[in-house]
C-alpha cells in the first residue's frame, strides 16, 4: 500500500531519538551538579561536653578547613566531569550520524558502520562507569543518576539492534561480492578453490 505524498513523513531513528534524549538527560544531570548535596559538618564528639572551649573551637575550624577543602575538591570534580561526559555523548552521537549516513555498498563499509556501531556501545559503557564514579566520589542524589544509567542502558540495547539488523545487510551484500568475484574469475579463466572441491 502507498502512502500519499502529503501524508509521508521523515521516519524516527530510535537509536539517535534516544541518543539525543541521552544527552539531553546528561546535561540537565550536569547542570544540576549531578544531585551533589552540601558537604556537613560531622557530628560532635560523643565526650563534646567535657572538652574545653579552646578544644572545640580548634576541632570546629580543623572541621571547616577539611570541609572548604572538600567543597573546592567537589567543584574541581564536577567541572571535569562535565567536560568528560560531554566529550563522550557528542562522540556517541557522531558515531551513531556517521554510521547511519553510510549507504554500504561494499563489505568495507559495512565493517566501517559497525566498527562505529560497536565504539557507540563502548562509549555508552564508559558513560556509565562515569556515573557510578562520580556517584562514588561526591555526595549526591542517586535517583538522578539512576535514571540516566537506564536511559544509558536502552541506548545501547538500540544500538546491539541496530548492528544485528545490519547483519542481513552484510550478508547479502557478501554474496554480491562473492558473485562479483566469481564473475570477474570465470571472466579471467580462473576457477576458484572453492568450485575445485
Amino acid at each position: 500500500m502507498s502512502v500519499l505524498v502529503d501524508n509521508r513523513k521523515e521516519t524516527t531513528f530510535a537509536v539517535r531519538d534516544n541518543a539525543l534524549n541521552m544527552r539531553r538527560q546528561i546535561t540537565e544531570l550536569a547542570f544540576r551538579r549531578f544531585g551533589k548535596k552540601p558537604r556537613k559538618l560531622p557530628k560532635q564528639p560523643s565526650n563534646w561536653e567535657i572538652w574545653s572551649e579552646q578544644s572545640k573551637e580548634n576541632w570546629t575550624k580543623q572541621q571547616e578547613e577539611k570541609r572548604k577543602q572538600a567543597e573546592q575538591f567537589d567543584e574541581w570534580f564536577i567541572q571535569n566531569e562535565r567536560a568528560i561526559l560531554d566529550r563522550l555523548i557528542r562522540k556517541i552521537i557522531f558515531n551513531i550520524d556517521t554510521a547511519n549516513c553510510i549507504n554500504p555498498q561494499y563489505l568495507n563499509e559495512c565493517d566501517k558502520i559497525r566498527d562505529l556501531q560497536d565504539e557507540a556501545i563502548g562509549l555508552c559503557s564508559n558513560l556509565i562507569r562515569e556515573l557510578n564514579y562520580i556517584g562514588d566520589t561526591i555526595p549526591s542524589n542517586k535517583n538522578f543518576i539512576v535514571i540516566t544509567v537506564e536511559i544509558i542502558n536502552k541506548e545501547i540495547g538500540l544500538l546491539r539492534g541496530w548492528r544485528k539488523s545490519y547483519n542481513e545487510t552484510r550478508s547479502r551484500i557478501l554474496e554480491k561480492e562473492i558473485g562479483r568475484r566469481k564473475t570477474a574469475a570465470e571472466k579471467a579463466g580462473f576457477v576458484l578453490c572453492e568450485e575445485n572441491g
